[in-house]
């Protein structure tokens, strides 16, 4: 089976932070960040170990557990303003959450149409290398039997010159039979 450009380059960012990170949860907590924000993917403990392949398995789903409740810490607005009422500070975090999410929800739907183009690209791309590699080997067999066929010639012009150079002397009584029609 065939890796795809994205699991060679995740296989590339793995080794990477595996020097990065020696310490086997700092390690799994990066490989979450990595799969969910660069590559979209949403990590479970099987994935993690499957990638890591360090610690008993109990420990992905620890620092799984751990990577989304921080996710949800982070993503939830809090409006720190001694001045304004409670109901207007959960107002303005809500409407700050949704345009939040409304923006992350375009970013992800903008990020999905670019990888679809970049596929449809390489795509393009492969269905025109093949024709050009049918076509190169193509050329390079004419090329072989031109060679062949040239060292034939060669080989021909050889022994015509070893036997005297003159090519009537290979077919013996040979006269050119010309005959030019008459006018009427």
């Amino acid at each position: 089976m065939a890796r795809s450009p994205t699991d060679a380059a995740l296989q590339t960012d793995l080794a990477e932070l595996r020097s990065r990170f020696p310490e086997t949860r700092a390690l799994y907590r990066e490989v979450c960040g990595l799969l969910f924000f660069r590559y979209g993917v949403t990590p479970t403990a099987n994935k993690l170990y499957s990638l890591v392949r360090k610690g008993s398995m109990g420990t992905p789903a620890e620092v799984l557990q751990a990577f989304w409740q921080e996710l949800r810490g982070r993503t939830r607005v809090t409006i720190d303003h001694p001045d304004l009422p409670e109901a207007l500070k959960d107002i303005a975090a809500g409407a700050v959450q949704t345009i939040w999410q409304a923006a992350n929800e375009a970013a992800t739907g903008e990020l999905a149409t670019l990888r679809a183009e970049a596929r449809a690209a390489a795509s393009a791309a492969e269905a025109e290398r093949q024709p050009i590699e049918e076509g190169q080997g193509t050329l390079a067999a004419e090329r072989q039997a031109h060679a062949a066929t040239q060292a034939r010639l060669e080989a021909g012009r050889a022994e015509l010159e070893a036997g005297g150079g003159n090519w009537r002397n290979c077919v013996p009584n040979s006269r050119p039979s010309w005959s030019v029609p008459a006018r009427r």
